[in-house]
């Protein structure tokens, strides 16, 4: 029954931002591959980055509308009332939801991109699939970072204009503030694959970076944890 509830509660965004991601980024690389022939593999390379670029963009904005909404978001409209009826503790409703939210980011990442793998097989172009996993990866485990802060945002702050408002800004603060002072720190540029970019083949090259991914990871699940706590903690 939770699960299903989780469900109802985000399904509409999650389907909205699913159909945008998944038909903007489809409808551009296959606009873009009318002007690339199948041996130009350096500009259909660069094409996959800048795809990268565009649908990360994309994604954080689609990861903090999925992880608004929530217990205290039910009790700034007045019906927190029958979910805090439910036989369950708050730990569980919130775990419920994030769960169904981690899920539902990470296919934010893959169906686009085996959108974009399908396009450009039709296209009949060179399209490596170490690089579609590795874009993918990148992607759902770096931005789930994005998504916990969203969560936790939306446990903290009451109103769904205000806390999406302040969880939109603090990922362009945050990304203009490591990009100035700690560009090594920089989570866009992890999540795009910047870090990892051959500036001469437009390939990711290298080892997958595990380290930097289980880092990424880590800082999402304290961010889960600690709105298990505020949620435990608040006066409902």
């Amino acid at each position: 029954m939770l699960w299903y509830k989780a469900w109802l509660e985000t399904r509409s965004r999650f389907a909205a931002s699913l159909v945008t991601l998944t038909l903007v980024c489809g409808l551009f690389v296959h606009h873009a591959l009318t002007m690339i022939r199948p041996t130009w593999t350096v500009d259909f390379n660069r094409l996959l980055y800048i795809t990268q670029e565009f649908l990360a963009l994309l994604w954080i904005l689609s990861a903090v509308l999925l992880g608004m909404g929530g217990i205290v978001y039910e009790k700034a409209v007045g019906t927190s009332g029958l979910t805090l009826s439910l036989p369950v503790s708050r730990v569980r409703l919130q775990s419920v939801r994030i769960t169904v939210g981690v899920l539902e980011a990470a296919a934010f990442g893959l169906i686009p991109w085996l959108t974009i793998l399908a396009v450009s097989w039709r296209a009949r172009m060179p399209l490596v699939l170490a690089q579609v996993a590795f874009y993918a990866a990148l992607l759902v485990g770096g931005g789930l970072v994005y998504y916990a802060m969203a969560v936790l945002v939306s446990t903290v702050v009451e109103g769904a204009y205000s806390s999406t408002a302040i969880a939109i800004g603090l990922v362009f603060v945050t990304t203009v503030a490591l990009d100035s002072w700690f560009r090594q720190l920089n989570l866009w540029r992890f999540v795009t694959g910047n870090f990892y970019l051959d500036v001469h083949t437009f390939l990711l090259t290298g080892h997958f970076p595990w380290l930097g991914m289980l880092v990424c990871l880590g800082v999402a699940a304290l961010m889960f944890v600690a709105s298990l706590l505020v949620i435990l903690r608040r006066d409902f």
